[in-house]
């Protein structure tokens, strides 16, 4: 017969520092109860800091559960063993001041997970817990580094009496065949063998059915997979092979709570299979280093080689190293020739110097030079941006936006984010472009957008000019060439434009060009910050300095040189 042991508030816990909400636990419970799980994990009992489900106090645990236990399910909490261990010694006081008797407590087992050099403390705090009256469950961590030999050192375990001995995939690299070999060396221990896997490699539920095939008799899982990193085999997977394989459970009221609770979780956390876990699981490297990466602006391939290079006795313990990088930004100034309203705008003459390359020089002066990328469709602009010392990326001549021809682009350049700096704004502050990356950074999944007051020189009616208005947060809600907000009065507020620095996520970028058509609102208005705003994107604008003058027209070229004239020289 298989037990069978649900553990997504322990190991789901690392996405909600362990805390949950009060209903969704209560229904989590019971449709587990229902679904005939045998043990349902709620946590842990550790001194360590965390949420309400790292501590798993007695107390509460009764008050979320209505004072009642499951009808078929046994409810488990998890201790790691290193947490009282000091040095030589083993902190006695500490685990009682954790964990009460079992006479009083909801919980009627405890899981002890431990390291291989951790077996003899282990033993006595197995061995103590046990006398409090619960069953003993012990978790072999990190199965995956060790050897034959070093796995018989686990015999000694059976001094404890426990209820089952299990080996954690703690790494997701365990194959099928490898399972097998454990599972069958742990029978030798005399005791229930037990499996905990991982999915880095998308083996876990092989792994699974190969334990169950050669003996193993307890195995965990998680609902939809909830876990450190990729996550662990999916529980409703396991109640329905075992329901319909083994006449055992039923998986009604897990899809039912899956439904209601489990799928947002998923889209806000975002656990699940990446290329990148996959390579932590083949290097045995901790899942939250690639966990805390992905977090970030790196993209995969930076992740992998950070994750590469971490030195292998480091590789196993997340907390002796968390490596950081500051994400790379790039600039990307996009530079159409076949412009409808000024063709060849790029090249018009600023003074005595093209207007793409007094945006590059701006750009350079925030970011350095090697940082900045003019993105063209035009041999012509190619050469002259070379010749200034500049990079160039050749785009398709078929972008149909700045924004396509900034992602295209991006395709060929190694940044995390990418600034989009408008070529025909050469009156820009590169402190503006500043402000920019340093609001990307405190809003990693904005995008980021500028705003300014429009200056004394500018119509409100001016249909050049995107006005934008923002929620309290500063939030964009909307941006139209029409006077925007409107009063019954029209006597509003001075409005405020739209100033062309964007700094996106590839994520974004991507977004923008498989919506293959305008959106409605970007057609309507011909403005295509809108259509990242109907994809349901939150941008963040960033209020700058109003005298900036965007180049539509060749009449306006005048206006900057006049500008320039009169001390607004910004370079």
């Amino acid at each position: 017969m298989i037990t069978l042991l649900d553990c997504t508030l322990r190991d789901g816990g690392y996405y909600t520092n362990w805390n949950f909400d009060t209903k969704m636990v209560q229904e989590l419970v019971s449709a587990l109860d229902h679904s005939q799980v045998d043990i349902i994990e709620l946590g842990y009992k550790s001194p360590v800091k965390g949420g309400r489900y790292r501590k798993c106090n007695d107390r509460f645990i009764w008050e979320v559960l209505d004072h009642k236990l499951p009808i078929n399910s046994k409810l488990a909490f998890m201790v790691d063993a290193k947490d009282f261990i000091d040095g030589d010694d083993i902190s006695f006081s500490l685990i009682n001041d954790v964990i009460s008797n079992k006479e009083d407590s909801p919980f009627s087992i405890c899981r002890l997970a431990i390291k291989h050099s951790e077996i003899e403390k282990a033993i006595q705090i197995g061995k103590y817990i046990k006398d409090k009256g619960y069953d003993i469950i012990v978790n072999l961590m990190g199965i995956s580094l060790l050897s034959n030999k070093e796995i018989k050192d686990f015999s000694e375990l059976g001094l404890i009496g426990p209820s089952a001995l299990y080996f954690a995939d703690s790494y997701g690299a365990l194959e099928p065949d490898r399972t097998k070999e454990v599972v069958e060396l742990f029978r030798e221990f005399n005791a229930p063998v037990g499996v905990h896997t991982h999915d880095n490699l998308g083996l876990a539920f092989a792994n699974c059915l190969s334990a169950i095939n050669c003996g193993a008799t307890y195995i965990d899982g998680t609902l939809l997979g909830m876990g450190r990193g990729v996550g662990n085999v999916k529980t409703e997977q396991l109640v329905t092979y075992l329901q319909y394989k083994r006449n055992k459970g039923n998986c009604t009221p897990i899809q039912k709570f899956i439904d209601k609770w489990m799928i947002s979780l998923q889209s806000k956390y975002k656990w699940g299979f990446t290329h990148n876990y996959m390579v932590s699981g083949l290097k045995h490297i901790h899942p939250l280093y690639t966990q805390t990466l992905q977090s970030s602006y790196l993209n995969s391939k930076r992740i992998e080689d950070i994750l590469l290079s971490i030195p292998d006795a480091l590789r196993y313990d997340f907390n002796k190293i968390e490596p950081k990088m500051e994400p790379k930004v790039a600039v990307v100034i996009p530079a159409r020739y076949k412009s409808s309203r000024f063709p060849g705008k790029p090249l018009a003459k600023i003074e005595d110097k093209e207007m793409i390359i007094w945006v590059a020089e701006l750009a350079e002066k925030a970011v350095g030079k090697d940082s900045v990328y003019i993105a063209t469709e035009n041999e012509e602009i190619v050469d002259v941006v070379k010749g200034y010392g500049f990079k160039v990326v050749l785009t398709s001549d078929t972008c149909l936006t700045g924004t396509d021809r900034v992602a295209e682009a991006a395709l060929e350049i190694d940044a995390d984010i990418i600034v989009n700096v408008q070529g025909d704004e050469p009156l820009l502050d590169p402190e503006d472009i500043k402000r920019v990356i340093e609001t990307k950074l405190k809003y990693p999944e904005h995008i980021i957008n500028c705003e300014a007051y429009l200056n004394s020189n500018e119509d409100v009616h001016d249909k050049k000019i995107p006005k934008v208005i923002t929620n309290l947060k500063g939030e964009l809600m909307y941006s139209s060439r029409n006077p925007i907000p409107g009063t019954k009065s029209g006597n509003g507020k001075r409005p405020k434009k739209q100033v062309c620095i964007y700094a996106f996520n590839r994520e974004h970028l991507k977004a923008f060009t498989e919506q293959t058509t305008k959106t409605p609102l970007e057609a309507e208005e011909d403005i295509e910050i809108n259509r990242f705003l109907e994809l349901g994107h939150k941008v963040m604008m960033v209020e700058v300095d109003s005298s900036t003058v965007a180049v539509d027209y060749p009449e306006d070229i005048n206006t900057v040189e006049n500008l320039l004239k009169n001390e607004h020289r910004r370079i």
